[in-house]
């Protein structure tokens, strides 16, 4: 990871959170024209989990934090396991050695922010405010180091006050155009952004049956900037 000067930018993010109490941020910045670096070292993960024999996770699979977390996997029959351990742990593990690997991306930086909310406001609300403060923090960062940011965002499309959020931003404007918004699948970065996003979470609200990650951010991405509050 790096501490270089902010240059113009792309920040890939992905959401975490819950429906009653906290909406959670996760993100990768890369530095404009530097995506070959981060994508290299996620397709020698990818390779990774494809040739273990304790997994079975083939070209095309989504790395989905939650579904990680939780085990869920194709099962793999054949296979020896060491006494006292499952056939969900190695799904589990995939969390920790995409942590691993985002920490030695060349030219990234990594950060998570989060807003806690009153009961009754509803996540997509909780979720599109966190945005508008994180947004307005980004843009004042590059309006001060004189850079630009373009935003992809895990999305369908229908997001729309995440673009609106855009569109409030003050002058001077340093967020170039709407958040490019994509569905993680399609994108390595962003399901990479996913499993920072969700492991922030955990962070945070430290539930008790996904104990094993609680540390996993700061241990394994002792740079990582946050969880901020916003």
């Amino acid at each position: 990871m790096t501490t270089a000067p902010l240059k113009s930018s792309i920040y890939f993010v992905d959401d975490s959170g819950d429906a009653r109490r906290i909406a959670v941020l996760g993100w990768l910045r890369v530095e404009l024209g530097s995506c070959a670096g981060p994508l290299g070292h996620w397709q020698a993960l990818l390779s990774e989990l494809y040739a273990d024999p304790y997994l079975d996770i083939r070209p095309g699979d989504s790395l989905h934090a939650v579904s990680l977390a939780a085990g869920r996997g194709r099962p793999v029959y054949g296979v020896r396991r060491l006494p006292g351990t499952s056939a969900k742990q190695p799904y589990r593990e995939v969390i920790r050695r995409a942590l691993a690997s985002i920490s030695f991306m060349p030219g990234v930086t990594v950060g998570s922010a989060f807003r806690t909310g009153e009961p009754g406001v509803h996540y997509g609300q909780l979720k599109h405010d966190l945005y508008e403060a994180w947004i307005r923090r980004v843009n004042a960062a590059h309006a001060a180091a004189g850079s630009h940011a373009f935003i992809v965002f895990d999305g369908d499309g229908s997001e729309t006050g995440l673009r609106r959020a855009h569109r409030h931003l003050g002058e001077p404007r340093h967020v170039v155009g709407d958040p490019c918004l994509v569905p993680a699948r399609r994108s390595p970065l962003l399901q990479a952004a996913d499993q920072v996003a969700y492991s922030s979470f955990q962070q945070l609200v430290r539930q008790p049956h996904r104990r094993f990650m609680w540390e996993w951010l700061q241990e394994l991405i002792p740079k990582v900037e946050g969880p901020l509050q916003l």
